[in-house]
């Protein structure tokens, strides 16, 4: 029996794509992505049906983590607009993130694995500069937008619009990986015993620099679980290339304070009916000449 509300066409076209799927239970259904939970030849499962072709990227995305053997939870169909993946909740090994595990240091730890991994295997991947990159927006329609939208902070934009040229060629000098773009503890598993943790929910993912998933993991974490996740992948990256990450850091980072905010407001003035709370901030930088002032120091 199906459930309520369930969107009888969409379970039709998962049915389609995917025989052996029954009884649908509605999760979530937003922006043309539905999920439900499942019996997948019997099993409990998780269906992911994606209406958009944009979206769909999420579908190549596992089969890219699945050839270069990063490790996530176990998919067991990969269809043209589905994805079925195991229902976490009857695992016996695993359990879904809970918002008390960004204040967990061994959770983190656990979790800088992971993303060491994710980040050394995915600078070889063969797909790389076909992916989604966030920073593709910056271009000089989406600036020039940006002052009709934002006309406070035109000096800003202005001085980018000038030196156009230069914030493209920093933009794309690091070296390139995979770049989850999306960390939060609604995205990731955690095996039981804490000893292994790691990421799902690839609909963002795309190509970056190691230090924009970085902030983004640290953003959320307390401060004791931010060290435990610094320390591990600092150690990881040292044991295997007998050296630091320091100054290639140091450049993503300052590329990534400019970028990063200008991202944010695109994002914030395209994507969204009312401007979000969480990109005010953004906002509010471009219009008090802090991001001006960091522009300034990376470009002239």
């Amino acid at each position: 029996m199906e459930h309520n509300n369930s969107f009888p066409n969409i379970i039709n076209n998962i049915k389609r794509d995917l025989e052996p799927i029954q009884n649908f239970k509605l999760i979530r259904a937003k922006d043309g992505v539905h999920v439900y939970k499942c019996l997948y030849e019997d099993a409990p499962a998780v269906a992911k049906y994606f209406e958009n072709e944009d979206d769909k990227r999420e579908i190549l995305n596992y089969r890219i983590l699945a050839r270069h053997n990063i490790p996530t939870i176990k998919t067991l169909a990969l269809a043209k607009s589905t994805i079925v993946m195991e229902d976490i909740t009857f695992s016996e090994n695993w359990r879904l993130g809970i918002p008390e595990d960004l204040e967990d240091a061994g959770v983190a730890k656990a979790l800088a694995s992971w993303y060491f991994i994710f980040h050394e295997s995915g600078s070889a991947v063969p797909e790389l500069d076909t992916l989604y990159f966030e920073y593709d927006s910056i271009t000089e329609d989406n600036l020039k937008m940006l002052i009709a939208k934002l006309p406070e902070a035109e000096e800003l934009f202005g001085f980018l619009l000038a030196r156009y040229e230069k914030l493209r060629e920093l933009i794309y000098k690091p070296s390139f990986t995979l770049t989850y773009n999306d960390f939060y503890w609604v995205n990731f598993v955690v095996r039981k015993d804490k000893k292994v943790a790691m990421m799902f929910d690839y609909n963002l993912m795309g190509k970056g620099y190691r230090f924009s998933d970085y902030r983004n993991v640290c953003w959320s974490m307390s401060k004791d679980a931010k060290a435990a996740f610094t320390d591990e992948y600092n150690r990881l990256y040292f044991e295997k290339h007998n050296h630091t990450r320091a100054e290639a850091e140091k450049l993503e980072e300052c590329i990534e304070n400019i970028a990063g905010p200008l991202f944010s407001l695109f994002t914030a003035f395209t994507k969204h009916e009312n401007f979000p709370d969480w990109a005010k901030s953004f906002k509010e930088e471009a219009i008090n000449g802090g991001l001006l002032s960091k522009a300034k120091q990376l470009l002239l």
